[in-house]
């Protein structure tokens, strides 16, 4: 990928490791594995690999070992490192105890990070689309869309930024005394629609009437079990 004249790569990844950590006594990244750089179709899908790939401590280690050739990737690495955090607020005390602010719980709708999320962290993608469609040179409008994150990713930030701010503003104007951001999960809706995707079969694209069939047989049924 690029923005403003520098690529965001993996490569740049793959060389700290490769040189720094892996046949290294200390390790700048001492979380960092070859699970994290050689994926398997199963390792990515585990969300702690991108927490722990996409952290502040491979940022700055990037930075220290390979300076200016690395800026974008680092900025990239650091904005999506706070993005975890503001959505990763598990406890009353972690962020004291970890000396982050990021991870404090929620308290105030005013809080910055609310406004850094939808102002600041939507703003840079924003800006790198911006970039990249304004980049002097012959490229198609696919290698362009190359060059940054894919719409749908765009999107589902989108959608999780303003999702979790509204969220966390209606439970904190509601008389909540914090907010958790941890504990918003959509498990619950993926358990129920992976109950349609096991019924339909073959059909990955059900209609709305079969699944309206298939929500009322799910609930015949429940209604009818016997209790194990």
């Amino acid at each position: 990928m690029w923005k403003d004249g520098k690529d965001i790569s993996w490569l740049h990844l793959l060389n700290l490791f490769e040189q720094h950590c892996e046949l290294s006594l200390y390790s700048p990244c001492p979380k960092l594995t070859r699970k994290h750089i050689y994926m398997s179709t199963f390792g990515c899908m585990k969300v702690n690999f991108a927490a722990q790939v996409l952290s502040s401590t491979v940022a700055s280690a990037s930075e220290m070992l390979y300076g200016d050739n690395v800026t974008e990737t680092v900025n990239f690495i650091r904005v999506m490192n706070r993005f975890f955090d503001c959505l990763n607020v598990r406890s009353l005390y972690e962020g004291r105890n970890k000396r982050n602010p990021d991870l404090n719980p929620y308290n105030s709708p005013n809080d910055d990070r609310l406004r850094w999320l939808k102002v600041d962290f939507l703003n840079y993608f924003s800006e790198w689309e911006q970039a990249v469609m304004n980049r002097v040179g012959n490229f198609t409008l696919k290698e362009r869309k190359g060059m940054q994150l894919s719409h749908q990713t765009i999107t589902g930030l989108k959608i999780s930024v303003h999702s979790i701010v509204a969220s966390v503003n209606f439970l904190l104007n509601s008389g909540a005394k914090f907010v958790l951001t941890h504990s918003f999960n959509q498990d619950s809706l993926e358990q129920e629609f992976g109950h349609y995707r096991h019924r339909v079969g073959d059909n990955s694209n059900p209609t709305v009437y079969e699944v309206r069939h298939m929500m009322n047989q799910m609930r015949a049924v429940g209604a009818v079990a016997l209790a194990p």
